[in-house]
C-alpha cells in the first residue's frame, strides 16, 4: 500500500511519495517574508487555510505562521472554512469589508480562484494580491494571466510517478525507498515561463473517472 499526497498513519503503509503541508505552507509565508522582511513598512494578510480540524490545514496553518515571524507580515485571525467555491467567497469578501488596508489574500487554492473575480470587480488589482498554498490548474493558469501572485507547486505529477515506481519495486523485491517528495519551490510571474506544467498539472484534457459499486 503506497500513500500518495494526502499522509495517512497506518502501520500497513509500505511506503509514502508525498510532501508535508507544513513545508506547503511554510513556503508561502516565506515568499511574503521575504517581500516583506522585519523593518520594512507592515502589510496585513488575510488567510485562509481551509476546513478547521483537516490536519494537511493545520499543517499549512502552523507552516504559514512559523514563516512569517518576525518579519513585517501581520496575519490576520485564521478564516477557517469549507474549501467549496462559495464558502471560500464569502470568507473572502467578508474579510475585505472588515480589514481594508489588506495586501494579500493567502490560503487553499479554491481562496486564490474565487477571490480573482471579487479583486477585478473591486478594481483592487495591484492593491491586493492573491497567494495559494498548493497549485492547481486555475492557479497556474491565474499565475499565468497575472491575476494571482504566487503558489509553492509540490509537482504533483512526479509524485505519482514515484509511487508506480515504489510499488513496482517493492512487488519486484528491489530496494526503495520509503518516504519520497520532490522538492518545492514557489511559482510566480519570474518563472513560470520556465516552469513545465506537465510535472505540476494533470496532462490537458484530463478528467478523473470514478466507479462507485
Amino acid at each position: 500500500m503506497i500513500d500518495v499526497i494526502n499522509g495517512i498513519s497506518s502501520p500497513d503503509i509500505s511506503a509514502k511519495s508525498l510532501v508535508s503541508f507544513y513545508t506547503m505552507g511554510s513556503e508561502a509565508g516565506a515568499y511574503l517574508a521575504k517581500k516583506h522582511p522585519a523593518g520594512s513598512d507592515e502589510v496585513e494578510v488575510g488567510w485562509f487555510p481551509g476546513p478547521a480540524g483537516a490536519g494537511w490545514v493545520s499543517a499549512a496553518n502552523e507552516g504559514f505562521l512559523a514563516a512569517v515571524k518576525g518579519s513585517a507580515v501581520k496575519v490576520l485571525e485564521p478564516k477557517f472554512g469549507d474549501t467549496g467555491k462559495e464558502v471560500q467567497l464569502k470568507l473572502v469578501e467578508d474579510a475585505l469589508q472588515a480589514n481594508p488596508n489588506i495586501r494579500y489574500i493567502a490560503g487553499t487554492a479554491v481562496t486564490a480562484e474565487a477571490a480573482q473575480g471579487i479583486i477585478r470587480e473591486r478594481g483592487l488589482q495591484g492593491q491586493v494580491d492573491l497567494l495559494s498554498f498548493y497549485m492547481t490548474p486555475g492557479v497556474y493558469e491565474g499565475i499565468k494571466r497575472g491575476f494571482i501572485l504566487a503558489s509553492p507547486a509540490d509537482s504533483m505529477v512526479i509524485q505519482g510517478r514515484i509511487a508506480v515506481d515504489q510499488a513496482v519495486r517493492i512487488l519486484e523485491g528491489k530496494d526503495y525507498v520509503k518516504h519520497v517528495g520532490p522538492k518545492i519551490f514557489v511559482v510566480d510571474p519570474s518563472n513560470i515561463n520556465d516552469v513545465s506544467p506537465t510535472n505540476i498539472l494533470p496532462p490537458d484534457g484530463y478528467k478523473p473517472v470514478f466507479n462507485v459499486n
